[in-house]
């Protein structure tokens, strides 16, 4: 596959995630105008971006049903290298890949096509749809937990605090008598659909045995279904996969850092 394709690929990943908010925050008022205008930009056929974008769907959040069917190669890579990246720094990327002219001449650029260099070997299956984390689904599904322990204290009762901004393995923590018990929420928007784990979050599960609870809101688009699971590496056999990851990061130099402290306060 070119460079050109590899690019739309991540792009087109990106209008399929974050559909609806991502052509706002590209700054297009109509699918149409949007389609037509990256095409030219990303030097693909605007209908092939469209398509490429309708074959993310079973793998992503959306009001869209996409191709119900494996994925391969450069996409598969995609979808792995990419569904651990936050929405922000996805967007990120893809400013820089429409908007940057030098950006395929930058560093961040060939570290990012290294990561996609080798096609996957491996099919993957849609399992409409993944988990993403922090994303609008689970934002959703994370305060309808709390309203539902705020109702029923389940499920323990003790004092709910708040951990999703600390990297911990779990959303929150519920403070009891015997002890800390950890709950980690995961969010869907159809009825079925399977869940991600981080390796952080199943290792920390594995640790705390039966004082980790993992909650599933099913039907987020919908009339919403709450599940419940205690002890989760005791019930569940989850396959492991091994991936790259692309995330973004902003790195400040050592000469930049000494160059403010020469400044007069």
């Amino acid at each position: 596959m070119t460079e050109d394709g590899k690019l739309a690929l991540i792009v087109a990943y990106y209008l399929s995630r974050c559909d609806k908010e991502a052509w706002a925050n590209l700054g297009y008022t109509s699918t149409r105008q949007g389609f037509a205008e990256l095409g030219d930009i990303l030097n693909v056929n605007p209908s092939t971006l469209r398509y490429r974008r309708d074959e993310f769907d079973a793998y992503n959040n959306n009001s869209r049903v996409g191709w119900l069917r494996p994925i391969s190669g450069t996409r598969a890579k995609i979808v792995q290298a990419f569904q651990d990246t936050d929405d922000d720094a996805l967007l990120e990327i893809v400013k820089e890949i429409i908007n940057n002219k030098t950006f395929r001449d930058s560093e961040e650029y060939a570290d990012m096509i290294a990561v996609l260099a080798a096609p996957s070997k491996k099919r993957v299956k849609p399992v409409a749809p993944f988990y993403a984390p922090r994303g609008q689904t689970g934002r959703t599904a994370e305060n309808l937990f709390k309203e539902y322990f705020e109702r029923t204290k389940l499920p323990v009762d003790g004092e709910l605090v708040d951990r999703r901004d600390d990297g911990c393995g779990y959303d929150y923590e519920i403070r009891t008598r015997d002890g800390s018990h950890l709950v980690e929420v995961k969010g869907l928007a159809a009825d079925e659909g399977g869940i991600l784990f981080t390796n952080k979050e199943w290792e920390v599960a594995r640790k705390a045995k039966e004082k980790y609870y993992v909650v599933i809101i099913r039907n987020l688009s919908g009339e919403p279904i709450l599940e419940v699971i205690q002890n989760p590496t005791a019930q569940l056999s989850p396959k492991k996969s091994i991936y790259t990851s692309i995330q973004v990061s902003w790195t400040v130099p050592a000469n930049m850092l000494k160059s403010l402290r020469k400044r007069p306060g």
